[in-house]
């Protein structure tokens, strides 16, 4: 049997398949992580056999955490579709307990392993691919903790200089995940250390005040390095303040469902270890039943399967909050088609009053546009309804326009959350004859309130509601002309159409989910569609029915991203995010009637749907009422 073959347990795949619940909305090509033990999804594990464990028992072993429970970096690896296998088991987590940044390691590593500091680890990679970065791929780095362990006995005795040292670790570390950027890496998670003092193995019992409040000195002085040097050197990564994370987690651990944040869950594992180890950790060595639940750390320093998963929660928090963001940008699109169906009621009563007179409109519609879950965002369904009220004048018999007033309401829901428009629009518009040619023109300008946005941050047990408003604007036009030919009653025509939006959402700042909060920097979504189709209708005395199809395609084709910031990070750390990025070429459809109830009064009912477009459904009601002085 190969070697790969012995490493990959069964256990270890059903156990990785609980852990990702879902599939994400944000697809990458292939997800790749550096480290130390923290990251570790089981490097050492051919290398256990050797110093005499049976198989059965190495399979179950080999992660610095409570085994067979998967750590952070294989539930995210698996979650946006990478190989959740350690690098020498043919997988994307080059990661290796012991690890330091970019030396050896002091401590003696299990027989024949190798030393792979992160240094070692990324060129491994980088020589594997040409040196390139896939730029669409997920990386992560979480290391210095290792280097910090090993030189914490000369900076407390005063051999070391920790204000030297620190900000040197930190910026060898910097410079390896500038390796990472300048061969094409975009998406890269960069972990800091957790509060060090925190831990069982640097806390106030175990090393007293002096030496555990050092700890969490040395840890916060390099993760404001780490931050500050990575903006100054102009690096764009995703940062993932694990030092607030845990430090939350410790401080509502009843929440999160663990009742012991001071000691290890694991025991010792004779004769390979005389003290907590949690490479040697399993279901047999527990120092109590659910402790891989019910304990946050493993051992001295190491986290418990259940810790890795809020973890992993964390990061996807980081990569999907934004992402479902993004569809703030699109409803909008949707809501302003709604209008200008309610615009073009208008136009066309307004076109039968006699000349010189003026007509007045109210327009109705209900439409929905729902997105499933894709490789680019969420799942989001809208309902929007939109009510306009107008007045049109007939000029001459060749030119007739208008003005009008509408209120669109949509109501965004999401399986990571939610959030409500209401957009107020100011709309120009009118249309111009000349025998069976015409051309008909729009101008709308909107503002839009973005109320109740709500996200869902799921980290572990527990769920916090982010919530937040905002406000932005959507500036659209749209020219159309074409050709009616008339035989009889029906007349049947080509038309052509562009129509315009740049729709605005203002930044915003979340409040209610702790840690997890985010700041939302101002997103733009541009939009030009190029339509072309027919248009027929007959009339039957009062009443025309009609149909028009026409084939649209989008002229913006430059994905867009969305630019978040951690609150708990320095304001410089910024980062982007993949939006939603929806199909180009599609179908719209449209069939009704319009007429007059009586003399003075008009009439008309249309029902209009997208197709051909993946993934997304699109169709509406329109109403319309309309009254001649």
């Amino acid at each position: 049997m190969s070697i790969k073959k012995r490493l990959i347990p069964a256990l270890v795949g059903a156990t990785l398949a609980m852990s990702a619940t879902g599939a994400s909305a944000v697809s990458f090509n292939g997800v790749y992580i550096f480290g130390d033990s923290l990251s570790d999804a089981g490097y050492f594990r051919p290398f256990l056999s050797a110093i005499g464990l049976p198989a059965s028992t190495v399979a179950g072993l080999g992660r610095f955490t409570t085994n067979p429970g998967p750590v952070w970096s294989e539930i995210i690896a698996q979650y946006y579709g990478g190989n959740a296998n350690p690098s020498n088991a043919g997988g994307g987590i080059y990661a290796q307990g012991g690890a330091r940044v970019a030396v050896d390691s002091a401590s003696t590593p299990p027989v024949a392993a190798t030393q792979r500091p992160v240094s070692t680890q990324i060129t491994e990679y980088l020589n594997a691919n040409s040196g390139r970065a896939n730029a669409n791929s997920l990386y992560g780095v979480w290391a210095g903790a290792n280097d910090i362990f090993q030189n914490f006995a000369g900076i407390v005795g005063g051999t070391v200089n920790p204000a030297t040292f620190i900000p040197a670790l930190a910026t060898t570390e910097i410079q390896q995940i500038g390796r990472l950027s300048a061969a094409g890496a975009k998406y890269i998670l960069v972990f800091n250390l957790p509060n060090l003092g925190a831990t069982p193995q640097f806390s106030v019992a175990s090393i007293g005040a002096a030496g555990s409040g050092a700890a969490t000195q040395l840890a916060a002085n390099f993760n404001l390095s780490l931050f500050v040097g990575l903006q100054q050197s102009g690096i764009r990564v995703i940062p993932v303040d694990t030092f607030s994370l845990f430090n939350d987690v410790i401080a509502n651990a009843a929440a999160f469902g663990f009742t012991n944040t001071t000691s290890p869950a694991c025991l010792a594992f004779p004769p390979f270890s005389s003290s907590p180890n949690s490479q040697f950790c399993g279901p047999t060595n527990l120092a109590a039943a659910n402790a891989a639940s019910t304990f946050v750390f493993a051992d001295g320093v190491h986290p418990t399967s259940a810790a890795h998963a809020i973890t992993a929660d964390f990061v996807k928090s980081l990569i999907d909050g934004p992402n479902a963001y993004s569809m703030m940008a699109e409803v909008p699109l949707s809501s302003r088609a709604a209008h200008i169906r309610t615009l073009d009621e208008g136009l066309y009563q307004g076109q039968s009053a006699a000349i010189g007179k003026i007509s007045v409109f109210a327009a109705a519609e209900g439409s929905n546009f729902d997105i499933s879950q894709t490789a680019f965002g969420p799942r989001t369904d809208t309902k929007n309804k939109a009510v306009t009220v107008g007045v049109t004048m007939r000029a001459s018999d060749a030119l007739t326009v208008g003005v009008a007033a509408g209120n669109t309401q949509g109501d965004a829901r999401q399986g990571v959350g939610q959030f409500d428009i209401n957009e107020n629009a100011l709309s120009l518009f009118g249309s111009a004859r000349s025998g069976p040619w015409y051309a008909n023109f729009m101008g709308s300008f909107a503002d839009v309130k973005y109320e109740d946005i709500r996200r869902s941050v799921k980290l572990g047990n527990v769920t916090r509601v982010a919530t937040a408003n905002t406000e932005g604007s959507n500036v659209s036009g749209s020219l159309t002309g074409g050709y009616d030919h008339e035989w009889g009653r029906l007349t049947v025509g080509p038309f052509a159409s562009i129509t315009s939006q740049l729709v605005t959402v203002n930044e915003f700042t979340e409040a209610g989910a702790g840690s997890a909060n985010l700041k939302i920097f101002e997103q733009t979504r541009r939009s030009r569609v190029y339509s072309g189709g027919l248009r027929a209708s007959m009339k039957f005395g009062a009443w025309t029915p009609f149909a028009r199809v026409s084939f649209d395609k989008e002229n913006f084709k430059t994905p867009r991203v969305v630019t978040a910031n951690p609150l708990t990070v320095t304001s410089g750390n910024s980062y982007d995010i993949p939006a939603y990025f929806g199909d180009t070429s599609w179908v719209t459809g449209s069939v009704g009637v319009r007429g007059k109830l009586a003399d003075r009064v008009g009439l008309s009912v249309v029902y209009s749907a997208v197709s051909s477009k993946s993934n997304e459904k699109q169709d509406g009601v329109t109403a319309s009422v309309s009254f001649d002085f």
